[in-house]
């Protein structure tokens, strides 16, 4: 009776006929699920927590975090430490005489570079030899160890100078991560999108199920009767054929109507990534206002539509392109300095003694310029990059008039709907009067059994338009808040933009 109770009218209708009959020939449906009805923020809550395609996008945009960490490895020290162990042999040829030269040595050398925001490179380096054996005829000092402490600075003045340069690698990676983001962000509008659509296209279904039971239910009773009159001589038999053929006609809508709504529920549970199926709160469809305006929304729209900041994201890449590629067509010029200090001893504590004494030093200055004569390839990509500029500038404004062309679209769309409404409303009104004009008629013999069923079918058919333009109304709600830019803030929806802990969700909402 909860059904009956929530339309009074065809409630009023069933009164005027006989009681039900306890023999009724459809049996009831079985329930869809026994689970907790949801609601609509339920619902947009446990999806953005379970569905397997957004989940997918967000491992998507932490590994562009993890790219962008990785990045930052630039500026790591590199630790190098090299051995070399062998022998040398050498022909000596002087004046007064002819002899070779043996020697078997050791080098044990460790260096430390560091890359510098400037574009340079800093090392610092440590460097020892042993001589292990020698033999040679030639006077002189050769002591067994020889070493060397030097720190190198190499600096590019104007091809590679500068951080952006040098920070080429984390900018781009960056950018990629901006971009993964508006692609997460573009995910979830369109899933959020569907979700809403879905939801109301179950209530809209729903309410079409509860009217073609209450049409069943009508045209058993209507079988009842003529069952009645006829077996008392006041109707010919051939209306029983006609009142069977309309309960079964309206059985068949019932069954289609339950199919159509059990396939709503799956679609539902699939967004949800549930294996089980659901079930949706009972709640009327509504009618929501909302106040819209064409400057607003574009202004919404530029600031917050995904697609759009994509499309930004990468035009400010290919700036940076352009940037580099500028920085390319100057030529290589590079300061490189050198300080270092020197020792000798026939143990390694004289070696490091005349180090640390620094009384050996040794520095040097320079400067080193290059440049390739015609230079074609950096001009080339310079003018190529500027060329796909121009290109993503005029694909951007173009996006940017469809965005005020949708929003315009939109806006269209809901008036349409909500105009739709008040006519759906008109049309049940008056199929109403009808129905209960033909079932008083029917009570005195001035309407036959199909004028009274095809009264009936027209109220089901009025009823089913209402709650369709409601539906549509909504869905033309949902349409304007996602081509504004504003469907996730609606929803409560939020991007925490912290990418500390994989396992968590970057795209928080609200509990319901």
């Amino acid at each position: 009776m909860a059904v009956f109770c929530k339309y009074p009218l065809l409630l009023l209708v069933l009164v005027l006929l006989l009681p039900l009959s306890a023999a009724a020939e459809s049996a009831p449906l079985e329930p869809l699920v026994a689970t907790a009805p949801l609601t609509l923020p339920q619902v947009i809550r446990l999806t953005l927590e379970r569905n397997l395609n957004l989940r997918a996008e967000q491992y998507d945009a932490h590994s562009s975090q993890a790219a962008v960490r990785r990045e930052y490895g630039l500026y790591d020290p590199q630790l190098l430490i090299g051995f070399v162990t062998g022998q040398s042999q050498q022909e000596i040829n002087q004046q007064n005489f002819e002899a070779e030269k043996h020697s078997k040595f050791s080098l044990l050398d460790f260096s430390l570079a560091q890359q510098l925001p400037s574009g340079g490179q800093l090392t610092l380096g440590f460097d020892n030899q042993r001589n292990e054996e020698k033999e040679s005829p030639l006077p002189g000092i050769n002591p067994d160890y020889e070493s060397e402490l030097a720190l190198q600075l190499t600096q590019p003045l104007l091809k590679g100078f500068g951080r952006s340069v040098a920070e080429q690698d984390i900018l781009f990676a960056v950018n990629d991560r901006q971009v993964a983001v508006q692609d997460l962000r573009e995910v979830a509008f369109a899933l959020l999108a569907e979700v809403r659509n879905a939801y109301y296209e179950l209530l809209r279904l729903r309410d079409n199920l509860s009217f073609r039971e209450i049409s069943v239910a009508l045209a058993q009773k209507i079988l009842t009767e003529a069952s009645a009159r006829v077996r008392a001589g006041v109707l010919p038999p051939v209306d029983i054929l006609e009142a069977e053929f309309g309960l079964k006609e309206r059985q068949r809508f019932l069954l289609d109507a339950d199919r159509e709504y059990r396939d709503g529920l799956d679609r539902l549970a699939l967004l949800m990534s549930s294996r089980f199926p659901v079930e949706i709160a009972d709640e009327p469809l509504g009618r929501p206002a909302l106040a819209v305006d064409e400057e607003q929304g574009v202004q919404q729209a530029l600031g917050k539509r995904p697609d759009l900041q994509r499309r930004i994201r990468q035009l400010e890449r290919l700036d940076l392109e352009q940037r580099l590629a500028r920085n390319d067509l100057l030529p290589g010029l590079d300061l490189t300095a050198s300080y270092s200090h020197k020792g000798l001893g026939d143990d390694y504590s004289d070696d490091l003694n005349d180090i640390g004494a620094g009384d050996y030093p040794n520095w040097q200055v320079g400067l080193s310029l290059s440049y390739p004569l015609g230079n074609r390839t950096a001009r080339h990509d310079h003018r190529r990059t500027l060329l796909r500029i121009k290109g993503r500038q005029a694909e951007l404004a173009q996006l940017q008039e469809e965005i005020r062309s949708e929003i315009r679209a939109a806006i269209r769309l809901l008036d349409v709907n909500d105009k739709k409404i008040e006519v759906a409303s008109s049309g049940q009104a008056f199929a109403e009067e009808k129905l209960r004009i033909l079932l008083k008629r029917q009570e005195v013999g001035l309407a036959t059994i199909r004028q009274v069923l095809e009264g009936e079918e027209d109220l089901a058919q009025a009823r089913t338009d209402q709650v369709a333009a409601l539906a549509d109304y909504n869905k033309a709600i949902t349409r304007y808040l996602q081509v504004t830019g504003q469907l996730l803030e609606a929803e409560g929806v939020r991007f925490q933009g912290v990418f500390k802990d994989e396992s968590q969700p970057l795209l928080l909402i609200n509990s319901p």
